[in-house]
């Protein structure tokens, strides 16, 4: 396991300001690893960790960097950071104050470099795993909520009310088209798990 504070050190700070200081427009958290990528700022991570463990690492150390330096910009009341994954940006101090309190608990659990250390590549796979999970079985369900002709929020009654209406109009037995019946039966099993 690497000495992850030997990583933060002052240079590492230095230039993720001055960076942020050249592109006031922002830039993706993507675009940052990269930059401090090809500057060497990671060479000491564990080259023999999983891909997906050293993903974490970095995006961990420079969170934990970005809250650092937001809390002491904000403490000299010279403004803030924007800290998302997609645009991460200098604000001026009015804008800092108005995100204050919004973040307090991401900002504690990257502040807390022992929620690096106690991570290991297994449960950053099984975090991965379950995210991908979870977005593909919200994809699925906005596909067969649109099978359905319905659209969130909608209840599990409103569902069944739906599912019945519409599979009595499309049976075959009925005169029905048998692929509109089938993906109607496809959404509900989506829907509504037993």
């Amino acid at each position: 396991m690497p000495d992850f504070t030997q990583l933060i050190e002052q240079n590492f700070i230095t230039y993720i300001e001055d960076f942020l200081e050249e592109h006031p427009e922002g830039v993706s958290e993507h675009d940052l690893l990269r930059t401090l990528d090809e500057q060497g700022f990671f060479k000491t991570l564990d080259a023999a960790a999983s891909s997906t463990l050293l993903l974490f690492q970095k995006h961990f150390l420079l969170f934990h960097v970005l809250y650092s330096i937001n809390q002491q910009r904000v403490a000299d009341k010279r403004g803030g950071l924007q800290i998302t994954p997609m645009l991460i940006k200098q604000l001026d101090y009015l804008e800092a104050d108005t995100q204050i309190g919004e973040v307090d608990s991401l900002c504690d659990y990257y502040l807390e470099l022992e929620n690096l250390t106690s991570v290991t590549g297994d449960e950053v796979d099984d975090l991965l795993n379950g995210f991908w999970v979870k977005y593909l079985r919200n994809d699925k369900r906005g596909a067969a909520l649109e099978a359905l002709g319905l659209n969130d929020p909608v209840t599990d009654a409103q569902i069944v009310q739906r599912y019945r209406k519409l599979a009595n109009v499309h049976h075959p037995d009925k005169g029905g088209d048998k692929d509109k019946i089938q993906a109607i039966n496809e959404a509900y099993v989506v829907l509504i798990r037993p």
